[in-house]
């Protein structure tokens, strides 16, 4: 046995979708009206006919695509050299930069601190020893990245960083 209330509830849903889908009908009616204004305003100013047709509410009409514009050819920049800078010799201020760093890691033992002083070591290389970008500079900020998440550094990531740190002065320098 079905509820009553259920019923109604159906009805009045019912109700709604058959109000709203006469709305909708009645708004598609008006847009495919201006559509066809819009169409044989258009063939006049062409200089062609477009013929009127009888719209039915009921049937929607096939909406029109306009076409497609070509793309444009890709304007391509001229080669450019890379931008790795390649070092002949030494870097006097890249190499006072990495060696107070690793001064100052042995005083620093939490990972957010040792990935704060990596990453500001970092900027001050790339700001102030001229150096262009470098490969070695990415490679600092991943692995400052992946010191904020150690809350102490234990004795094997020290000594690794202090390899990289030597494998960067030996790229940078």
């Amino acid at each position: 046995m079905v509820d009553p209330k259920e019923v109604e509830l159906i009805k009045t849903d019912l109700d709604l979708v058959t109000k709203t889908a006469k709305v909708l009908a009645t708004k598609l009616e008006k847009i495919t009206t201006r559509i066809d204004k819009v169409m044989s305003t258009l063939g006049q100013v062409e200089g062609q006919s477009t013929p009127t047709t009888n719209k039915v509410a009921s049937k929607p009409t096939p909406v029109r695509q306009k076409p497609q514009k070509r793309a444009k050819p890709v304007e391509r920049a001229p080669e450019r050299g890379s931008n790795t800078v390649t070092f002949n010799g030494t870097n006097p201020k890249v190499e006072h930069f990495l060696e107070s760093f690793l001064s100052q890691i042995e005083s620093l033992s939490s990972g957010k601190d040792i990935a704060q002083a990596l990453s500001a070591l970092r900027d001050q290389v790339m700001q102030s020893a001229e150096v262009g970008f470098h490969p070695a500079f990415h490679e600092m900020g991943r692995h400052a990245n992946r010191l904020k998440k150690l809350r102490t550094i234990s004795e094997d990531d020290r000594q690794e960083l202090i390899d990289k740190i030597m494998d960067w002065k030996a790229r940078l320098s």
